[in-house]
């Protein structure tokens, strides 16, 4: 039965309202979360406030202040290098991991996606805990092998050594986030119709040509998201960090937000800081883009 051109106008602007009043909610929110404390971060960089009443406009001088501040700069380093490191590991394992998985029966797969994605839920103050245990330079479960493997040499304080303590942080990154990675790939090999993999065998392709001509070009879309989430993620990581080193030994592990947040609430600096975020917030979304424009691929559908 059709519609009269007057009840599809009616039933058009019902179904417009409706969600209108479904999308106010989840706009407000977004608005005072993100939108609000961006514009009140981006007008903070540019005066000087120590947390009191006293505010006063200083212009660029909190960014001169930054690119001045050698502890800054080291920060930014060692976020740009913990982040982007443990996001290209972490991805490239998810992504071999969910190809594997893949190949496993039903109950198989689902007891090793489990294991695997556990990780990715537990609170990345216990994953800390957890490690700090691990690296334990007296009984950490990592010595503890290596001695008893006969590598002695190689047993050290990993987490007191400025030649170990970024690799060290860069691994647990790496083991807390593949497990995301796996389960977004292998969920978009889910999708991938069975005839394909089916005429491809007929055809005399093996599994690793499937991977690498089929199941690859056709997952690119969901690898890509899955960099770029994982990069955020590991972007912002502050708890992790702190719990594990707090930015030391010295400076060799700190990073942006523990930079951030030494110069705030222990220095009183708060427009120094909000120029500090809002830099860092240039820096990880030119990272996004770069790596948007370095895995854009076509899209195929099927």
């Amino acid at each position: 039965m059709k519609l009269k051109a007057g009840s599809k106008s009616k039933l058009n602007r019902t179904t417009t309202i409706t969600g209108i009043a479904f999308l106010i909610p989840a706009v407000v929110m977004i608005t005072f979360a993100i939108f609000i404390p961006t514009i009140w971060n981006f007008i903070l960089s540019f005066q000087h406030w120590d947390g009191g009443s006293n505010r006063s406009w200083v212009g660029l001088d909190n960014y001169k202040e930054v690119f001045a501040d050698k502890t800054a700069i080291i920060s930014i380093k060692h976020s740009v290098y913990l982040s982007v490191t443990s996001t290209f590991v972490a991805v490239i394992v998810g992504v071999v991991l969910a190809v594997l998985i893949y190949r496993l029966g039903r109950k198989e797969g689902m007891v090793y996606r489990l294991i695997l994605f556990i990780p990715s839920m537990m609170p990345l103050a216990i994953i800390g805990v957890l490690f700090t245990f691990i690296y334990n330079p007296e009984m950490g479960l990592l010595n503890q092998f290596l001695k008893l493997i006969g590598a002695d040499s190689l047993a050290t304080a990993w987490l007191e050594d400025k030649n170990t303590v970024l690799n060290a942080v860069v691994f647990v990154g790496i083991w807390r986030i593949a497990g995301l990675a796996m389960m977004l790939c292998f969920a978009a090999m889910q999708g991938i119709p069975i005839s394909l993999l089916e005429s491809s065998r007929l055809d005399g392709a093996g599994y690793f040509k499937q991977i690498t001509q089929i199941i690859i070009p056709l997952i690119k879309p969901i690898v890509l998201l899955s960099f770029i989430f994982t990069l955020v993620m590991q972007f912002k990581t502050y708890d992790l960090v702190f719990v594990l080193t707090k930015g030391g030994p010295g400076n060799f592990s700190k990073t942006v937000p523990l930079h951030m947040i030494d110069t705030a609430f222990s220095f009183g600096e708060y427009g120094q800081s909000a120029a500090m975020g809002f830099l860092f917030a240039i820096i990880v979304t030119f990272f996004i883009l770069l790596t948007n424009r370095l895995l854009r691929g076509e899209s195929y559908e099927y």
